[in-house]
């Protein structure tokens, strides 16, 4: 007895006619009688998952304001009081600083456990007093650029750099910046 083989791929199926084969051939009943499967409509399909994990948002609390302390203005020159985000002050040699009471600002931020965040600063604002007269603070400069949730909570200080005009108008003066922090 002879014996056909066929080699059938799987993708497709070939017919091959009834008189094609010899006529003592041995043909299994499948090949004689294929049964193609026809596609999906639109092709094959697949399911896949979605989701999403909401963190809590980010909140930023100021807990001590910046603070310059008292300062004696030169009658002839600009100077400036520069304050570290570590509360060290450094007054220029033109101006006389009158009180250790100066502070950095401090801050708090909450959110998400283990999460990083980054920081930006101002570049410059305005403080000035009661009669409209102004001065700014610039070179802002924090203790850190970025920082980690570690529990859910971290802090960081913002310093910067008081300009102190010749013949400063005196008064109390007053202003506010804003401090931003993102997740990374």
């Amino acid at each position: 007895m002879k014996r056909l083989s066929y080699l059938l791929a799987a993708t497709a199926f070939t017919a091959v006619p009834l008189h094609a084969l010899a006529s003592d051939a041995i043909v299994p009943p499948s090949i004689i009688e294929p049964v193609l499967l026809a596609p999906a409509p639109g092709g094959p399909e697949a399911t896949a998952d979605a989701g999403a994990m909401i963190v809590a948002p980010l909140r930023l609390s100021n807990v001590t304001a910046m603070y310059f302390g008292t300062v004696a203005p030169s009658l002839t020159a600009d100077d400036t009081v520069v304050l570290g985000p570590s509360g060290d002050k450094t007054c220029g040699s033109e101006l006389t600083c009158l009180t250790d009471d100066h502070t950095a600002a401090s801050f708090n931020v909450t959110g998400a456990d283990n999460t990083s965040y980054t920081i930006d600063l101002p570049s410059t604002v305005n403080l000035a007093n009661g009669n409209g007269v102004a001065m700014t603070v610039d070179g802002f400069n924090g203790s850190k650029e970025s920082g980690t949730l570690a529990n859910g909570a971290d802090t960081f200080d913002v310093g910067g750099t008081l300009n102190v005009a010749a013949n400063q108008a005196t008064g109390e003066y007053t202003g506010s910046f804003i401090v931003t922090v993102e997740y990374q």
